[in-house]
């Protein structure tokens, strides 16, 4: 799926970038992800570069059938590929994926949220719909 191709760019541009995010972890540990298996790595590498250590790939003991996915899917590859690596634009690139993958969570709450309200018809699921419509107009 779209959402899950993100995900993969996202862990993605992690695993290639470790001693930057471990440096700058503020700026990924609040990403949510939604797919339950890239959830897991993602916890995985979050909690690892949480430690004060030296990382690689290797060392993250990950399994060598998801990384493989991972490098094979994920959509991001081809354009950090053609581009010099710059921190800079690992860390705009980021900021668009954890974009999009803010926005995926905002039309799934959305939808819940009409389908609570053609049910129940109250005010304040209306009013908390609107909100999140509202939020997703600025992004």
């Amino acid at each position: 799926t779209g959402v899950e191709l993100k995900e993969f760019s996202l862990l993605y541009l992690l695993l290639n970038n470790l001693s930057l995010f471990q440096e700058n972890i503020h700026l990924v540990k609040n990403i949510k992800l939604f797919t339950e298996i890239n959830k897991q790595i993602f916890h995985s590498i979050i909690d690892k570069l949480k430690l004060d250590e030296q990382l690689t790939v290797e060392n993250l003991n990950l399994d060598n059938q998801l990384l493989d996915k991972i490098y094979k899917f994920a959509p991001i590859k081809h354009i950090v590929k053609n581009k010099p690596k710059n921190n800079n634009q690992v860390i705009e690139l980021l900021d668009d994926i954890s974009k999009d993958l803010f926005n995926h969570d905002l039309e799934l709450r959305i939808q819940e949220l009409e389908s609570k309200f053609s049910e129940d018809l109250s005010e304040t699921t209306f009013n908390e719909l609107k909100e999140l419509k509202n939020e997703r107009k600025t992004n």
